[in-house]
């Protein structure tokens, strides 16, 4: 390879763009803008977007603007978290932390802090101390078909002249002789005649490694005969690879509609009305079932048509803030005219219901709207029966039932067996409606059911008003009570119902009270939005519980739904991992191996899958296994203690020290408060005399993911 004709050669590239008013980049911004544009963003903002931000004119604009550039840039749109936008600051600490020590300039504006912002962790790094080149870094990166002409490749960093930062390698401008120390001296037994480059590749190849000599020939790993002239472009492409992942067309489109664009979230609180039930199915399970009614539903309108996109979130926590479940629905909506009228005319409102074990809970509600930037929150104390004791539920009171609901695979909010209820949100009802009246009693004897009894008991404004009596062995079920009640003898007003059950003599054994209003007026329909599950027999059911059950630490239920889940979908890997969090915990190390090696060679990017595999190999001694499973694992989430610290575990295990040395260190550089790793580094270095480990005899030592 020849490089002197590489080095005397200018590329000139001459782009032709419409003539058009550049924007003022020398414009004075304050100190929060002018950071954001110039150190933050500065590697993954294109040109257009920075374009159209030194074209804004208020901090009211450019705030804005900020918010859409991060979510133009979120992988899940809709949710509290924009995953890209935490993941980018991390990125920058960590350059800041790493890159910057020994020399003058911040971490992030070193050429190996660009590439980290701009790239992430990559695949795996190797370093290279020896005596014969400057200090040298070859960073792996897997590449995409989409960006790039290569599906992989490599940068190289050296310190030139062996101190300061390490720089970017160009094959063309440095060449494999800018690496090799005191050339002269170590090459007098190679041709005088060669280019320096060459004698220098010649050395690198025999004092060092082949395979470091392929890394200064070429930037695609496998294919040395790449040139260096097509090594740099690579590099440039993977430069660009940020600038390619976004469509930055919604710049100019900010620019021109900036003056309607929304404000955040935090001044767009909207009321809403709720109302939400815990019904038992027929199957046993417990539902939560809830009716949301936003105060407002804005729209946005395009090519006649209205559309919103709606995102629920759900959390429920115990009474000692765990979370035991989570879950959340994205509710895209498009409107034809005529129906929005028919919306603007009536409530909207937003139906769901989802699985809950037994206990006393904090249910907590977010609705987003991610078109307007609105929100509406609601959160209320439920509880879902424990054990067999007799219980009453709440009353639902209903304008609307239908009974023969056809049979389907999916169920809705409000729905046992084939009844099918539709709330009052706000219980009101018109003077000429029936009320439906639904509730639930469990625990009820045979006695009970045989001679007890039902008042249903109205009270107009603390006045005795009407009382319904009825035996409960009138009720076909033991369990769901459905009562209907003409209103026709109802003046307009305020009601209290009280429901009580009743033994054969008379006493009160459980009540519940519910108000509700009797109108003259109309009262506006409702569009719904029901959002749907599964049949009951769907194994999702066992899983959700299951994850619940965990969630709470109650092992042996969590071990007993999640091992149903698996059994009938041994292909769903979520199902696998959380019935391997559940035998990790019970210690059947073989079992977690024996259902989570199926899923190694078809889902490569799941954290949780070699972690668990790492954890179960490492308990059984397979630790060659482990450190393959762990290394797989810090290739997706970068550098975890926990897990290097399991590796270094692992290679002690198998007397490998200089490479236990290696992670335990990577560890405490990552975490410098590990105490206890500090004091088991020193111990290894005193008990086998090991010093520096870039003092090693090996030459190339692989380093885990940053």
């Amino acid at each position: 390879m020849n490089w002197k004709r590489f080095k005397g050669f200018l590329l000139i590239v001459v782009i032709i763009l419409p003539l058009k008013l550049l924007p003022n980049q020398n414009l004075k911004l304050e100190k929060k803008y002018e950071e954001w544009i110039k150190e933050e963003v500065i590697y993954i903002i294109t040109p257009i977007e920075k374009e159209v931000f030194y074209k804004l004119e208020t901090d009211r604009d450019r705030d804005l603007f900020m918010d859409e550039f991060w979510r133009q840039r979120d992988p899940t749109p809709g949710t509290p978290r924009n995953e890209f936008k935490e993941e980018h600051y991390r990125r920058i600490e960590y350059t800041n932390k790493t890159f910057g020590r020994g020399t003058p300039i911040k971490g992030w504006r070193t050429d190996r802090g660009r590439f980290y912002i701009k790239l992430g962790n990559p695949a795996y790094v190797e370093k290279y101390m020896d005596s014969d080149i400057y200090p040298v870094e070859i960073w792996y990166y897997s590449g995409s078909p989409k960006f790039m002409r290569t599906p992989f490749f490599r940068l190289l960093f050296f310190q030139r002249h062996g101190a300061g930062e390490f720089e970017l390698y160009n094959p063309i401008a440095d060449g494999p002789a800018s690496l090799v120390v005191y050339i002269e001296q170590k090459m007098r037994d190679v041709d005088e005649t060669l280019d320096p480059d060459e004698r220098a590749l010649i050395l690198i190849e025999r004092e060092v490694s082949p395979y470091f000599a392929d890394a200064t020939v070429s930037a695609r790993p496998g294919d040395r005969n790449t040139s260096p002239l097509e090594s740099q472009m690579i590099i440039g492409e993977a430069e660009t690879i940020p600038h390619k992942k976004v469509d930055d067309s919604y710049a100019y489109e900010f620019l021109e509609h900036k003056a309607v664009v929304e404000v955040s979230y935090s001044v767009n609180y909207m009321g809403n009305q709720t109302r939400v039930s815990i019904i038992q199915d027929q199957s046993g399970f417990f539902f939560v079932n809830y009716i949301l009614v936003p105060e407002t539903l804005s729209v946005d309108f395009f090519k006649d048509k209205y559309f919103t996109h709606l995102k629920t979130s759900v959390r429920v926590t115990d009474g000692e803030g765990k979370t035991i479940f989570q879950g959340g629905r994205n509710i895209p909506i498009e409107l034809r005219k005529e129906e929005l009228k028919i919306i603007e005319k009536n409530s909207f409102q937003i139906l769901d219901s989802f699985p809950l074990i037994p206990g006393n809970y904090t249910f907590n509600l977010l609705m987003e709207n991610m078109v307007t930037k609105e929100f509406t929150s609601v959160e209320k104390k439920i509880s879902v029966p424990v054990g067999n004791d007799l219980q009453m539920s709440s009353l639902i009171l209903a304008r609307k039932i239908n009974r023969d609901l056809p049979p389907s695979e999916e169920r809705t909010a409000f729905q046992v067996g084939n009844l099918k209820i539709y709330p009052s949100v706000d219980n009101t009802f018109l003077k000429n409606d029936r009320l439906f009246l639904f509730f639930q009693i469990y625990g009820l004897s045979r006695n009970l059911k045989e001679k007890g009894t039902l008042d249903f008991s109205f009270y107009k404004e603390d006045q005795y008003f009407l009382t319904i009596h009825k035996k409960l062995n009138e009720y076909n079920s033991d369990r769901d009570f459905l009562e209907e009640i003409p209103l026709e003898k109802f003046k307009p007003g305020v009601y209290s119902l009280k429901v009580s059950l009743r033994e054969q003599g008379g006493e009160e054994v459980l009540s519940q009270r519910e108000e509700l209003s009797v109108l003259t007026k109309p009262i506006p329909g409702a569009w719904v939005v029901a959002q749907t599950n599964p049949s009951t027999n769907d194994p999702y059911y066992s899983y959700i519980l299951g994850v619940q059950f965990l969630n709470k630490g109650d092992i042996q239920n969590a071990h007993k739904e999640l091992a149903k889940a698996h059994e009938r979908k041994p292909e769903d890997m979520n199902y696998a991992l959380s019935y391997a969090r559940v035998l990790l915990t019970l210690k059947n190390f073989p079992r977690v191996r024996e259902i989570l090696i199926p899923f190694v060679e078809t889902k490569k990017e799941n954290f949780g899958l070699f972690f668990s595999l790492g954890k179960a190999s490492q308990e059984i001694s397979e630790f060659k296994e482990a450190i393959s499973y762990y290394q797989e694992a810090l290739k997706l989430k970068g550098s975890i203690t926990l897990i290097l610290n399991a590796i270094g575990e692992c290679y002690l295990q198998l007397g490998e020290i200089e490479q236990a040395l290696e992670a335990f260190e990577k560890s405490l550089e990552t975490d410098p408060s590990q105490e206890s790793i500090r004091r088991k580094i020193e111990d290894i270095k005193k008990s086998t005399n090991i010093g520096n480990r870039f003092s090693l005899s090996g030459k190339n030592l692989t380093i885990f993911t940053h």
